[in-house]
């Protein structure tokens, strides 16, 4: 443990509660104790150590709550928002997921991506997200220069790019040439952003040609950032992938020599064993939306999530897009993860409440090579923090708060967030930015693309709304 001087002077004091802190002892400290000191963490354990130790300009008395590191969200969408609810249950695996992007998606203005991008990051902000990975927004530089930031949610976002058709998607196709100027474009003007960074990101799911896959993997190298694509999330696709390249999705990508510690994959649900060896042999990242896998029908039976994890790579979580998981609650993202494959395998061992945790906190922070920055609650890591309130009914009795935090609760419960030292939000109310106005703007859209699209056809369902 690091020594400190006596009385030395902090930003932060947060006393008491439980802290669940992920760190290298996976130590959960009851009657807590963490100094803050501009945005890190100077000192984690117990209250008593750190009120003798530090004197701090503002303490926050933690009794009754449950401390965690602020959670990160792997895999989501700005574009889908103003889309959420309207895909409707009637649609197959794959057709569902294509619903928006020929229906709302090629109608969405700049105007329309902003609002929906602000109020998915409040929704985020406000049950525990304190990093996410957006993995592909139709106007990029215009939400960058939107004053998204504000919210004070850090992350890293792409934009969307397909140049081939698939399975009869062809919406929003465009030239190589053009996504690859357009991406690099991205990353030149906003690449010293210090809230919300640039990566370099394609729709995948075979909806990519083989020289958009090295090219954009290259420019991902050469800017020192993230490259994420979508694969494996439903048969169609992998056969497809079968029959066009003479291999599997891993495989294809493999020959390609794209696949590296710097790759996202998203869903990669229909894999095989070798498939998986691939993946640890390489150091490729893989992030999970359970919310979307279910609400689709992607057939988790396929899945080697627990497999993968059991290979040494670090599966993280995400929520997916507003229109096929419909929420961005990464506590509810946490819960699925804990429980879905105790029922697929027949274990009730099998991917633990702990481990679920990890999965949406250090592993995310491994996914976004971010791991020695955020992840767990540590001495000089960022100070993200995520407050719940445990004196309300939905965790009392209170014996175990690990199981507590994964069974019982949920993002609702949140009571306060700290993103890089600063309160963010408080007692449920952002400080950051006016969420009227935000509910404001979304509104006015959400009535704007009502009057742009027959929304009547595109509800389809067997109820009448009248």
């Amino acid at each position: 443990m690091e020594a400190h001087h006596p009385n030395e002077e902090v930003d932060l004091l947060l006393l008491g509660g439980t802290a669940i802190t992920i760190d290298a002892e996976r130590r959960v400290i009851r009657d807590a104790g963490i100094a803050i000191k501009g945005e890190e963490i100077l000192f984690v354990g117990k209250a008593g150590d750190a009120s003798g130790q530090f004197r701090a300009g503002k303490t926050l008395d933690c009794k009754d709550k449950v401390l965690i590191p602020g959670l990160i969200n792997t895999h989501l969408h700005y574009s889908h928002h103003l889309s959420k609810g309207l895909i409707p249950d009637t649609l197959g695996p794959g057709v569902q997921s294509n619903f928006t992007h020929t229906k709302a998606s090629p109608n969405l203005t700049p105007e329309d991506e902003i609002a929906g991008a602000k109020a998915l990051l409040l929704e985020c902000l406000k049950s525990g997200t304190t990093t996410f990975f957006e993995v592909g927004s139709y106007h990029p530089f215009d939400i960058l220069r939107s004053g998204i930031e504000d919210i004070g949610i850090k992350g890293l976002m792409g934009r969307r790019a397909s140049d081939r058709e698939s399975l009869g998607h062809s919406s929003l196709m465009e030239s190589t040439d053009s996504i690859l100027e357009q991406q690099e474009n991205l990353l030149k003007e906003f690449r010293d952003n210090k809230v919300i960074k640039p990566c370099v990101t394609i729709v995948g799911l075979q909806r990519f040609t083989d020289r958009l896959a090295v090219e954009a993997k290259n420019m991902a190298d050469s800017y020192g950032v993230l490259f994420g694509l979508h694969l494996a999330a439903w048969l169609d696709s992998v056969n497809e992938c079968r029959k066009r390249n003479g291999c599997r999705p891993v495989e294809h990508l493999e020959k390609l020599g794209v696949l590296d510690e710097n790759v996202v994959l998203a869903h990669m649900l229909y894999v095989n064993q070798k498939e998986v060896d691939i993946l640890a042999k390489y150091g490729t990242k893989v992030s999970w939306s359970p919310s979307a896998a279910v609400k689709l029908g992607y057939c988790l039976c396929f899945g080697r999530y627990p497999e993968m994890l059991g290979a040494g790579i670090p599966v993280a979580l995400g929520s997916d897009s507003s229109d096929c998981s419909n929420y961005h609650d990464m506590v509810r993202e946490i819960n699925l993860a804990a429980i879905l494959y105790k029922d697929l395998h027949g274990d009730p061992e099998i991917m633990g409440a702990e481990q679920a945790i990890e999965m949406a906190t250090i592993n995310g922070a491994k996914t976004l090579g971010m791991e020695d920055e955020i992840g767990s609650l540590e001495p000089g890591k960022k100070a993200d923090i995520v407050i719940f309130d445990t004196d309300r009914l939905e965790w009392r009795p209170l014996y175990n708060e690990v199981q507590s935090l994964v069974y019982s609760a949920s993002g609702g419960m949140v009571e306060s967030v700290i993103i890089n030292g600063k309160m963010v939000m408080d007692d449920r109310k952002v400080l950051t930015v006016d969420e009227e106005e935000i509910m404001s703007g979304l509104r006015k859209r959400e009535d704007n693309l009502k009057g742009r699209l027959k929304m009547s056809e595109m509800m389809v369902s067997p109820w009448k709304f009248v």
